[in-house]
């Protein structure tokens, strides 16, 4: 008997081909490996050579974000001593 075909000689989705499961369980394709960060150890964390330049950049990257937050924090004062003489001068 012949295999009964559904349009332009496809076989029936039913009889379509369909890939065996893994018998063993193991994928076939390998996984890739896994990268993971190093964790602190009792809160304290490893201690890691850097690049002396990463290390002037890092400090240089902090001492600028202090500064930045200095100057946010002037210039909201600035701005609620300005509303406040704005206010009274009004009133």
């Amino acid at each position: 008997m012949a295999k009964q075909t559904q349009g332009r000689g496809r076989p029936r989705a039913a009889e379509a081909a369909r890939p065996a499961p893994a018998v063993s369980g193991v994928p076939t394709t390998p996984e890739p490996p896994v990268r993971r960060w190093p964790h602190p150890v009792d809160g304290v964390e490893p201690v890691q050579q850097t690049d002396p330049a990463l290390h002037f950049i890092h400090c240089a990257l902090s001492y600028q974000n202090e500064l930045l937050a200095d100057i946010k924090a002037l210039l909201e004062r600035i701005a609620a001593e300005d509303e406040e003489t704005e206010t009274k001068e009004t009133e």
